[in-house]
């Protein structure tokens, strides 16, 4: 009977996040009905799409224990860095590749620092941040850059049944972080060492190469973040994303359940994270409270 109860008990703490977020549904929906019409839940679902992507790579540095502060700023740098090189003549192509392997680089930086020279990973993520935001000011000196492009457009505007094409981009974001987390050697060494580092090394995981891999992984989920976003809108600012995005990704990841302590998160819950939080934030200005002001 006691097993039972634990066992009833865990359950619901495994679905609180979903049960949260029904709870917000049905009391804003007292509150207010307009928050919950049609439009505005998939204005809702479309506003937490780089909330989910940045949140999906904080998570999986949230889960080893650790925390990526630069993530924010380096959207806004990624973004700018893309725009600035289309701008200036390069194809698109080339300078998406160039953002993806920018925020790698950075990453995998992050992680060499952390793993190798034993500095925690709040200094080293926070002196990225502060490098991030002098380099962001540095690339966008004409200060606003526009990304109209009809790829992008097609990726961030165009509707597919209904719903934004960037619902379905996320979506498929969402499948590969799930499977490389329950389904490859990276994501079980993820959680077991956010769970037992030192049971982790015994076991013959590297762990300093494995934390690399990890803050490269959390540079993935950035310049994803950063193309999600410059696919919204195509008005491209050094003060994109920033310290907001990422507060509100880290929300998103510690409301879907995962652990600052290391070895406990699911995408799923994530998600449903990220959803909360842009409720939230739509509901405060439906109710004519700007959270961003």
């Amino acid at each position: 009977m006691t097993h039972d109860r634990a066992h009833l008990v865990r359950r619901l703490l495994d679905l609180s996040p979903l049960i949260l977020l029904a709870v917000l549904l049905v009391v804003f929906a007292i509150l207010d009905p307009r928050v919950i019409s049609g439009q505005s839940l998939i204005n809702i679902v479309s506003q937490a799409t780089p909330i989910a992507v940045l949140a999906l790579g904080a998570m999986i540095v949230l889960i080893t224990a650790g925390i990526d502060l630069s993530t924010g700023v380096g959207v806004a740098f990624c973004a700018v860095l893309m725009a600035s090189l289309k701008a200036a003549g390069v194809p698109l192509g080339l300078a998406l590749l160039a953002g993806l392997v920018a925020m790698t680089a950075i990453g995998a930086l992050n992680g060499a620092v952390i793993a190798y020279l034993k500095i925690p990973p709040f200094v080293t993520t926070l002196a990225a941040m502060v490098a991030l935001q002098g380099a962001t000011l540095a690339v966008a000196s004409s200060g606003v850059l526009i990304l109209r492009e009809p790829v992008l457009q097609f990726i961030g505007v165009t509707r597919t049944l209904g719903l934004p094409n960037i619902i379905f981009l996320t979506a498929l974001i969402v499948a590969g972080a799930a499977f490389l987390l329950r389904r490859t050697r990276f994501g079980l060494r993820t959680y077991a060492l956010g769970s037992d580092a030192a049971a982790s090394e015994l076991a013959g995981i590297p762990i300093a190469r494995h934390t690399v891999l990890v803050y490269t992984a959390s540079g993935v989920f950035v310049f994803l973040c950063a193309l999600v976003m410059v696919a919204r809108v195509p008005i491209v600012t050094p003060n994109l994303g920033g310290t907001t995005l990422l507060l509100d990704a880290i929300a998103a990841a510690v409301l879907g359940g995962t652990s600052i302590f290391g070895g406990r998160g699911t995408v799923w819950g994530t998600i449903v994270g990220a959803l909360i939080v842009s409720l939230l934030t739509t509901a405060l200005r439906i109710f004519g409270t700007d959270p961003s002001s």
